[in-house]
């Protein structure tokens, strides 16, 4: 732990150079004060924000996205850091964590001729805490119709805590010092009793966006922005009680549902964000845009995410209201993993998978057909249905759960859909009509399509697959009682028929436990990515090593990576997502 040197009183010293790379390093300050807040482990001052941080208080609440970072590795999470960085043989957890990271640093800005350094000039009144905001983010949907010198950009607010006001200052002064020994001058305002400071670059035909960057120094918060308005609207939200999006009834409920201990975390105002897509694709593409609507109108207003560490783990947790129409969601129990091979890679599935696509292709036929390629869009979907024989969505309202798996048998890779057919007569119907077209079209010779289909323990496998500059492709189907087996390739869909249940992924405690761990098997979906698999599946390919670098530098800090787990589950209003990196 470094004591924190006190803060320069005098006035800033200036060298005289001002390098590009000390420009780049300049315009860095934010991005080091992130990397070495981890390093620190400053006290904090006390937030009025509550569950978020004090830099929420100058967000408007209808803002697109904020995220706040915490480096000062709260409560637990600076021990459990260290026990994941000790997993890896290349990793020093001192250096990570202790005083030689804000060395080095120092040293880097040192060698890159800036006018400060990181233990002096940053670390006395840093607080550790920084936080983003996009307020807005004009949308545009016709790049051929905009007019380059009225384009806007969206609006940008950056915050790093302050702990020392004075400290801040002193070094914006040493900055605009160095820039005006260039001929660069930021002019000064007043707003709301604070100071901001700003540059404006004008238009010009390299450059025909407005674009600018402000900041300001308040007594908790360096504010960033790219423009003195940004900041002016900042100071003004923070002045004005129940304004910030740390006074958003909504935003506080869902991230009180998340842990205390965080490293990170992160907000998404989803109906801002479709409210600003849908009012610019109406402009453009009217019909396209109604079409969308009633799907894109399902999803949550919000959605909160937090990351933190445990011990053996690092924990993405999120939060949003529940879906509406094709998009909410429901828990149940599954057994689909349990038709699944137990040395599988990839596994993912969710609960009613058929209305969920036949409500997305019900949509994107919609919006397709009222496009701007117009009745020709809707003639061409016309071709295919009468090939297929049936409307596009039907191909899938047979289906009920539904997984997607992906895997290595030990000398080949597998992958295919396991679909609980709640109607098996329309799962064989429609699975048949595609055979029938294979087989149409392996009638023409120079096709290369085939079409065999066999008996394999007991059940009919149809297999298609195709010859010449296809050469390679297999796709193969079959039919078990109420599940529908669809194999890319030609070992998923045997691999399944011939599993022993003992054998399968839901007999695997390792995944069983994680399931277990993030969220019960009573859930709204699941994603299990085998990342030890997935290591020892690339080395099995990989075959002899040429050399010992693989094995003595990169094998060793890969045998840490375990798995990546997902468990999603609705709680009463809201939908609970938690997933993680685990590490053995």
């Amino acid at each position: 732990m470094i004591s924190d040197p006190a803060a320069p009183t005098g006035a800033p010293q200036t060298s005289g150079t001002f390098s590009r790379r000390t420009a780049a390093i300049v315009g860095g300050v934010v991005l080091l004060a992130v990397v070495v807040g981890v390093t620190l482990g400053v006290v904090l001052t006390t937030s009025r924000g509550g569950a978020l941080g004090a830099a929420a208080e100058y967000v408007p609440g209808d803002a697109v996205m904020y995220f706040e970072a915490r480096l000062d590795l709260p409560g637990s999470q600076r021990d459990a850091l260290r026990a994941i960085l000790e997993r890896f043989p290349a990793v020093d957890p001192d250096d990570v964590l202790g005083v030689a990271l804000a060395d080095t640093l120092d040293e880097a800005l040192a060698d890159g001729d800036a006018p400060f350094d990181y233990s002096t000039d940053i670390a006395p009144w840093f607080d550790g805490r920084v936080a983003l905001a996009v307020v807005d983010y004009p949308m545009i949907m016709d790049p051929m119709i905009m007019d380059p010198m009225s384009m806007e950009l969206p609006s940008v607010l950056a915050m790093v805590g302050v702990r020392d006001q004075a400290g801040a200052a002193v070094l914006g002064d040493t900055l605009r010092a160095e820039a005006e020994l260039k001929g660069v001058t930021l002019s000064s305002s007043e707003h709301r009793g604070v100071t901001i400071w700003s540059l404006d670059v004008e238009p010009s035909p390299f450059m025909p966006m407005s674009v600018g960057f402000a900041y300001a120094v308040t007594a908790d918060q360096l504010l960033l922005a790219n423009g003195a308005d940004e900041i002016e609207a900042a100071l003004d939200v923070h002045a004005d009680d129940g304004a910030s999006l740390a006074d958003t009834d909504a935003v506080s409920e869902l991230v009180a549902g998340l842990a205390d201990d965080r490293v990170a975390l992160m907000t998404v105002h989803t109906a801002a964000l479709l409210e600003d897509l849908q009012a610019a694709m109406a402009t453009q593409q009217p019909e396209m845009a109604e079409a969308l609507s009633g799907y894109l109108d399902g999803l949550p207003p919000y959605s909160a995410t937090s990351v933190r560490f445990e011990d053996d783990a690092v924990v993405i947790d999120g939060v949003s209201g529940v879906g509406e129409g094709a998009l909410a969601q429901t828990n149940s129990r599954r057994d689909l993993a349990a038709r699944v091979p137990g040395d599988a890679i990839l596994f993912a599935d969710q609960p009613d998978l058929g209305a969920s696509l036949e409500q997305g292709i019900t949509t994107f036929v919609t919006a397709f057909a009222a496009g701007p390629m117009g009745p020709d869009a809707q003639e061409m979907l016309d071709q295919v249905e009468s090939a297929l024989g049936a409307d596009l969505s039907d191909f899938v309202s047979w289906i009920g759960d539904g997984a997607v798996v992906a895997g290595w048998d030990g000398t080949q890779p597998y992958g295919g859909l396991v679909l609980q057919a709640e109607d098996p007569d329309a799962a064989a119907r429609r699975l048949g009509q595609l055979s029938a077209l294979a087989e149409l079209a392996s009638q023409d010779l120079s096709s290369g399509v085939d079409v065999v289909t066999e008996t394999f323990q007991d059940t009919e496998v149809t297999t298609i697959s195709t010859s010449g500059s296809m050469s390679g492709v297999v796709v193969e189907y079959a039919i078990d009682d109420d599940v529908a087996l669809i194999g890319f390739g030609d070992r998923f869909v045997r691999g399944v028929l011939a599993l022993d249940a003992a054998n399968s992924l839901a007999a695997s405690g390792r995944f069983t436990d994680a399931i277990d761990r993030f969220g019960g098997d009573d859930n709204a979906g699941v994603l299990w990515l085998d990342l030890a698999g997935l290591r020892e599946a690339f080395e099995s390919v990989m075959g002899e090593v040429p050399d010992d670098t693989y094995l003595s530098d990169v094998q060793p800090n890969l045998e840490p990576l375990d798995y990546v787990v997902g468990v999603t589950r609705v709680e009463g209003e809201q939908t609970i997502s938690r997933g993680a990196l685990v590490l053995r």
